[in-house]
């Protein structure tokens, strides 16, 4: 069974899909500036070699399940850019080891990976090690989505296994008998001038869909020569922590977004040992003893295990010690510990999920092997005295994903916990919090993610103007010559503290509180050069912990938004585009789809088509008989063509024989009134599907538009803006269930905002000048009658209103000291009076007058026809004076 995807996974793929769209249209240069998630780099950087050929990168999280993406980003591939029902991929990976796994999930029927393929190709799968190459037949290819799974390593002349890819092979022949050999950009032999048959021109003959797994080990030049040897359509980058450089990110998903599916455990509770690594070791202990405990409550089994790092033969907290430790003073049994090192591997082939399994701690040394992954390792302990970065943030990414990827019924199980052996109190926290950043955190959610063991956190909610003291957190940095500070300014002396070591040399600079930028400035120019870079992060990340201390949220103050709702048989029910939709009906087969710019020019042999207000040229689809698969009989009629469109083309709200009507219709009107052969459409087969989808969301959108706007404002509905538990909006309280793509970055410190930074919000456009809605947030956050507000996001989990189209997610939303909730939308002055707009402003002028004076709505320029300024407007909303 197909596993449902997450928000932030759907949202990945809906921008890929437009990205490999308007590729199309416009080119990838073009289409990844229009398709870039906001916030990152619009400007496009073309893969050496290959120029015309879309490149993108996608960057999800350690945990964010980014390799059972992979079947849909095949599937819309093939629909979108590739023209092909039945792609050939070139699956890479960086490692022999990552290559096995991935061959054993992708060929197990059971496994998720497998079942995504399965079910976005109905069965029609070959998977392929690229060691068996020679086994590919045409009929795979024509009837089949293939998959080769390989190392990018394997592909490279260097290499033995490398150069068989660029020689004949005999069994390869069938793919070339038809005109395919003839084809000018293929390799030849050097005496006979014959196309090799080799797997290289295999390639390139399909022009195959190249995803990189984990691509940040892969982008080399010697990695884009192996890509331009294989002729790819499009390489798709899959990664958390890719190279700005030399990738193109078109979509960035957050730590917090895959908190908010549950996917990974958060916050990091650390716990700092200075002393005696058995303390450690027996704190972790007791640690995992009692989430075993606590597991007994959850309705999902789990058995917690603690993760132990040992100490080099060198150190004292060897392996065997360690071991020993665990069996003589903690009592463990023999068979719960078990040891996974280079020379003791006695985690391999033991399912760890098994409720027959009795492990409950694994010993290391370094990181464990490439891809393990166990969802119910909960406890990590490092006794290590000397740490590898790479093998902390490894080890560390290990206890970060949930089980079962869903939210466990107590608390204590929806965290991680780290016990650290450190020289000094504070040290391991920067440690942490820098690893979480080197696996994919951005460093707001990396200094959020790492809470000390001590801290007391308010459970209850606060309304009004109670608050809790916040607990301002102290940061240790370690220097290692004694820094004059005597240009700190004088506010923050008593915040900044150095004590040296007792030798004399160096020691640690104590930072409590939040610093004014100017002492950041004093700090990192009083230290050593080499360690000024590492001390600048650290302060970075101090002021991110001691804004979260101080936020509302942190506080434990409630923020509660009332929602429009419809009064139906005096129950209450939130008013909602599928609610307003339920009050009319859609008669499709009322639309015919207009496809009038749909037709064939005879001299250029090109189908154009006009999609999303472009004219676009297509050259016609090979003909897979001839050129791919020779030999293979594709015999395929009319019917055929409307049940495959009728297969392609899927909407929810239409009941699937009337709209497989009305794909007969149109393909009717082609062939008998329009003079197309059915051989013609065939070959356009994609391109028709394409026309016909944008006809058919067209038809929707129009009938959604007349019956929200006769449901909402010409019906009569009894509405109202209620904000009683279950139908008021609460935001909550934890900084990670407030999920931006990326955070707040300017000079200017809002001091009002509920959660720690703003999130998805530019201080400055990429052409250097300050953002608009970054000015109507500082208005918001300097006006003496807002008690908090919030820079609302788009995504389902945040405040919406409804309209015809979708949700809408105004831009903020703030609680004035008076109680009153003041609701802010800002539109540039181009886009104010578009009729979209105009939407938004009726619904939520609709939602405050339903409030019973609890809300106010504000459609908001930079300067109004009134000639009145942002902080004008914002001042006449709260007194009513619009």
């Amino acid at each position: 069974m197909a596993l449902d995807l997450k928000l932030y996974q759907r949202r990945a793929l809906a921008s890929l899909e437009r990205f490999f769209d308007a590729t199309q249209l416009r080119g990838p240069a073009e289409a990844f500036a229009a398709s870039v998630d906001k916030g990152l780099v619009d400007q496009y950087k073309p893969m050496p070699g290959l120029p015309d050929v879309p490149y993108a990168c996608l960057r999800i999280p350690t945990g964010g399940g980014k390799t059972v993406m992979g079947a849909h980003i095949i599937q819309l591939a093939g629909r979108a850019l590739l023209d092909r029902e039945f792609p050939l991929v070139m699956w890479m990976v960086p490692t022999t080891q990552i290559k096995t796994q991935t061959l054993d999930a992708f060929r197990d029927p059971r496994h998720p990976y497998r079942q995504e393929l399965d079910d976005a190709f109905g069965g029609q799968v070959a998977i392929f090690d690229v060691a068996d190459f020679a086994q590919i037949r045409p009929a795979d290819l024509g009837t089949k989505v293939s998959v080769v799974i390989s190392t990018v390593a394997a592909l490279r002349v260097t290499d033995k296994e490398g150069r068989k890819v660029y020689e004949h092979h005999e069994d390869l022949e069938a793919h070339f008998s038809g005109s395919a050999k003839d084809l000018d950009y293929l390799d030849r032999d050097a005496k006979t001038g014959k196309a090799l048959a080799s797997f290289a021109n295999l390639l390139k003959l399909h022009g195959p869909l190249v995803i990189m797994d984990e691509a940040h080990n892969a982008t080399t030049r010697l990695s884009y020569t192996v890509y331009e040897r294989l002729g790819p359509r499009a390489v798709v980058e899959l990664t958390a922590t890719p190279d700005i450089a030399s990738s193109n990110v078109l979509v960035s998903v957050s730590a917090f977004e895959l908190k908010a599916e549950n996917m990974i455990k958060f916050p990091v509770v650390l716990k700092e040992h200075n002393g005696q690594w058995q303390t450690a070791v027996s704190s972790a202990v007791a640690r995992r003893k009692s989430l075993a405990k606590t597991a007994l409550d959850e309705p999902d089994y789990i058995r917690p295990i603690l993760l132990v790092q040992a100490e080099n033969a060198r150190g004292a907290a060897t392996v065997e010690e360690v071991k020993r430790h665990l069996l003589e003073v903690d009592g463990i049994r023999a068979d719960a510990i078990a040891i996974a090192t280079g020379g003791q591997r006695e985690i391999d082939g033991v399912d760890l999920f098994a409720k027959d399994c009795l492990i409950e701690i694994i010993i290391t040394k370094q990181a464990l092997k490439e891809g393990w992954d166990c969802s119910f390792a909960y406890v990590f302990c490092s006794v290590a005295q000397v740490r590898s970065d790479k093998d902390i943030q490894q080890l560390l990414g290990r206890v970060l994903r949930m089980p079962y990827a869903t939210r466990r019924r107590q608390e204590a199980m929806n965290k991680a916990y780290a016990h650290v052996v450190t020289e000094r109190f504070g040290l391991a926290a920067g440690e942490l919090t820098q690893s979480l950043v080197n696996i994919g955190f951005n460093p707001m959610e990396a200094a959020a993610a790492i809470r000390d063991d001590r801290s007391n956190r308010p459970e209850l909610p606060l309304s009004g103007g109670e608050t809790n003291a916040p607990m301002l957190p102290t940061t240790h940095i370690e220097v290692t010559k004694a820094p004059k500070l005597d240009d700190v300014p004088e506010r923050d002396q008593p915040r900044v503290v150095f004590t040296p070591n007792v030798d004399g040399n160096g020691g640690i600079i104590a930072i409590t509180d939040d610093i004014d930028p100017a002492t950041v400035e004093a700090i990192v120019a009083a230290v050593p050069t080499r360690e000024r870079a590492a001390v600048a992060v650290k302060i970075e990340q101090h002021q991110m912990v001691t804004a979260a201390a101080k936020a509302p949220s942190e506080r434990g103050m409630e923020f509660r938004v009332p929602r429009l709702c419809m009064v139906e048989q005096d129950e209450l029910e939130l008013v909602d585009r599928g609610v307003v939709s339920a009050e009319f009906r859609w008669n499709l087969l009322a639309t015919a789809p207009d496809l009038a710019s749909f037709h064939f020019n005879d001299d250029s042999m090109t189908f154009e088509v006009d999609l999303d207000g472009a004219m676009v040229s297509y050259h016609q689809v090979k003909d897979d008989a001839a050129t791919y698969l020779p030999g293979f009989a594709q015999d395929r009629s009319e019917s055929d063509l409307i049940g495959w469109l009728d297969h392609e083309i899927r909407e929810p709200s239409i009941k699937q024989p009337v709209l497989r009507e009305w794909l007969r219709r149109a393909v009717d009107g082609l062939l008998r009134e329009r003079g197309f052969s059915l051989a013609q459409l065939l070959k356009a087969q994609f391109i028709l599907r394409r026309k016909l989808s944008e006809q058919l969301q067209i038809a929707k959108e129009r009938a959604h538009a007349d019956g929200f706007q006769q449901a909402l404002f010409h019906d009569g509905l009894e509405l109202v803006s209620s904000d009683a538990p279950g139908h008021a909006f609460i935001y909550p309280a934890d900084m990670a269930l407030y999920p931006a793509h990326w955070y707040y970055r300017g000079a200017y410190r809002f001091r009002k905002h509920y959660y720690p930074i703003p999130g998805d919000l530019d201080w400055k456009t990429h052409g250097g000048k300050v953002g608009e809605e970054f000015e109507c947030a500082q208005q918001i956050d300097m006006l003496d009658e807002v008690e908090f507000w919030v820079r609302n996001l788009v995504h389902a989990s945040q405040f919406w209103m409804p309209t015809a189209r979708q949700r809408t997610y105004p831009d903020f939303v703030a609680k004035l000291k008076d109680g009153r909730l003041l609701v802010v939308e800002y539109k540039g002055g181009d886009r104010f009076s578009s009729d979209q707009e105009k939407e938004k402003r009726m619904v939520g002028e609709l939602w405050a007058k339903r409030s019973n004076g609890k809300g106010l709505y504000l459609m908001t320029q930079k300067v109004d026809e009134k000639g009145r300024s942002m902080r004008e407007q914002l001042l006449a909303a709260i007194a009513g004076e619009q």
